[in-house]
């Protein structure tokens, strides 16, 4: 069963500390799990958890050790000025994430 998250912020709930901690922790525990997602997309600031989020960049790398695919949205990166600084996963586009929507069993949003 596929399953897919799709991350749109670098925190859970509300911004600031805690929020950051949270989405950490979640990714964490993700990678504990089973079973793992199939991938994740990182959408809007979703894209700061692979480029400039050191225990973001290292919960990632732990999930893509676990054959979880991880891609950052082209346009996100490019709006951030990130294109050059992904140090986890791939750069996405528009299709990839739709074609992983559209074909997943379930996906997760945050």
């Amino acid at each position: 069963m596929s399953k897919v998250i799709l991350i749109k912020n670098d925190y859970i709930g509300e911004s600031g500390e805690l929020g950051s901690k949270l989405i950490i922790n979640f990714l964490k525990a993700l990678s504990q799990t089973k079973p793992t997602p199939s991938k994740i997309f990182l959408l809007n600031r979703g894209v700061l958890l692979a480029t400039q989020n050191e225990a973001g960049i290292l919960a990632l790398k732990t999930l893509e050790s676990k054959s979880v695919e991880i891609f950052s949205c082209q346009t996100c990166l490019d709006f951030f000025g990130f294109l050059e600084s992904v140090k986890v996963g791939n750069v996405g586009n528009t299709k990839d994430t739709l074609e992983a929507l559209l074909n997943a069993e379930n996906t997760i949003t945050l």
